[in-house]
């Protein structure tokens, strides 16, 4: 949590809606603001602060659990005066239920970090208990994924209130307000910038407004905050896109590319029979994509959007990228959506040896002219088109911009999977290579880079098995005896 607390009163008054009521969701993508949101809320309440637990992976501990939990609504009682709830050794479920129904007053119980439970007895422990909760108590479930219970039937019976990753997004005027409270300066069209640039997104919009932008152009103002973006891709890739399986990973990835889409298209590009399925949990579980429609689904951040393109490119190589958007190109052609099919056809054969070099501005790709920013100057940020959302929109910039690639078709040109053995290293692949004679460590090379340590360590691997080496002194000879780099590196 960065600096101090804002009051946001839009959402407060939901959940204060909310807790007269059985249960509330706020379930949002790392970052989305979720901890911070509750703890300022709690402080506004007038019947002082709710019960408390936040979770961890010991708590997938039965005993463990149900004793914090226990203690938490102990401590939360006897705060308000006269004599809190008691709770016996070995409390179970039922003791909870039945103790806490003989309460007096109401109560609200934050339950912060579900989905640091795994499925098993703890989760299914702590689902009971917020399911058949007494009358007078509510709780509010806080969490990067919904809870596996009924909430269909609980919508139905007008018992549930819901806080999604869109609901939390910052306005315009609580960025400003942020900024304000960090003793950040920034005119009306700084903050704008930001709020276009980041979708809103709280972790992204906090880092701003520590890292104040600067000047009046927005270009500036996005070099004002290019710091802030390498934290949160750091963030994003480690607490979003590691701990997904693979499989996830791969789909997610590719939709970065893509302004809307649906599971026919994405089938198109990945080949997979199961996206459907992948789609909807990614969308209603993960809160991560918007769906527009019964079968149109989209990417809403642009912030999140440029990350995941800009990791897509890193793991796979531009002439992947170009492939997949090339493949992108056919599928709306077939649809006879012909002017998103030459959209995307350009924006192939931009990225065919990756886009000519674009600036200094060190943004993740898709903040170019993405809802409405500043672009990058030169060729990669006006080539490089991608789809519009609907066939006859205007064209929008292509979500992937960087530096071009120095190495000619062969089996890393477009047509070659992710997974191709090539002898010729990727861009990405040569960029780290050169930084290798400098005696940085991995940690100081993704920094340089910016990008995660997870994708350095894949890409040096990459160099080695390439070079036919095993270690970082044998990769520089052999690669100055290529001529890779200089003798000197």
């Amino acid at each position: 949590m960065l600096g101090p607390l804002l009051d946001r009163p839009r959402l407060f008054r939901t959940l204060d809606t909310g807790v007269t009521r059985r249960l509330t969701l706020v379930v949002g993508p790392p970052g989305a603001g979720k901890s911070a949101l509750l703890a300022s809320w709690a402080r506004s309440l007038p019947l002082g602060e709710p019960a408390w637990l936040t979770l961890d992976a010991d708590d997938n501990h039965v005993p463990r659990l149900l004793t914090h939990l226990a203690a938490a609504l102990a401590r939360a009682t006897a705060a308000r005066g006269g004599e809190g709830l008691r709770f016996s050794d070995g409390v179970s479920v039922p003791a909870l239920l039945d103790e806490v129904s003989g309460h007096p007053h109401p109560l609200v119980l934050v339950v912060d970090a579900f989905h640091e439970l795994r499925p098993g007895p703890a989760r299914s422990a702590l689902l009971q208990f917020a399911r058949y909760a007494p009358g007078g108590l509510s709780v509010v479930l806080a969490g990067r994924r919904e809870p596996d219970l009924p909430l269909h039937k609980l919508r139905a019976g007008g018992e549930l209130t819901e806080i999604r990753g869109a609901d939390l997004a910052f306005t315009h005027a609580e960025t400003a307000a942020l900024f304000r409270a960090h003793g950040a300066k920034a005119g009306d069209d700084q903050v704008a910038a930001v709020v276009r640039c980041s979708g809103g997104w709280a972790l992204a919009v906090r880092y701003a407004s520590v890292n104040p932008v600067r000047g009046n152009d927005p270009r500036s103002c996005l070099e004002g905050w290019s710091q802030a973006i390498r934290h949160c891709s750091d963030f994003l890739l480690s607490e979003l896109l590691d701990p997904m399986p693979a499989d996830d990973q791969d789909v997610l990835l590719r939709t970065s590319l893509l302004g809307e889409f649906s599971a026919s298209l994405l089938r198109a590009l990945t080949g997979r029979a199961d996206l459907n399925r992948v789609l909807r949990r990614l969308s209603t579980e993960h809160d991560l994509l918007v769906r527009d429609d019964e079968w149109t689904y989209r990417l809403p951040n642009p912030l999140m959007r440029g990350v995941l393109s800009r990791e897509l490119a890193e793991r796979y190589g531009w002439p992947e990228v170009s492939r997949l958007l090339g493949k992108a190109a056919r599928w709306y052609e077939d649809m006879g959506a012909a002017s998103t099919a030459r959209r995307y056809a350009a924006a192939a054969q931009a990225h065919a040896a990756g886009p000519a070099p674009g600036g200094d501005i060190l943004l993740p790709p898709g903040l170019g002219r993405a809802g409405g920013g500043a672009s990058l100057p030169g060729p990669a940020g006006d080539a490089a088109r991608s789809p519009a959302r609907s066939p006859g929109a205007s064209p929008t910039p292509s979500p992937v911009t960087s530096p071009a690639s120095p190495f000619p078709a062969g089996p890393d040109a477009p047509g070659a999977g992710p997974q191709a053995v090539a002898d010729p290293l990727t861009r990405s692949e040569l960029d780290v290579l050169r930084l290798l004679p400098l005696g940085l460590t991995l940690d100081e090379i993704a920094d340089r880079r910016h990008v995660s340590l997870n994708t350095v360590k894949t890409q040096v691997q990459a160099v080695y098995r390439k070079l036919q080496v095993g270690r970082r002194r044998d990769a520089v000879r052999v690669a100055a005896e290529r001529g890779l780099i200089s003798p000197r590196g």
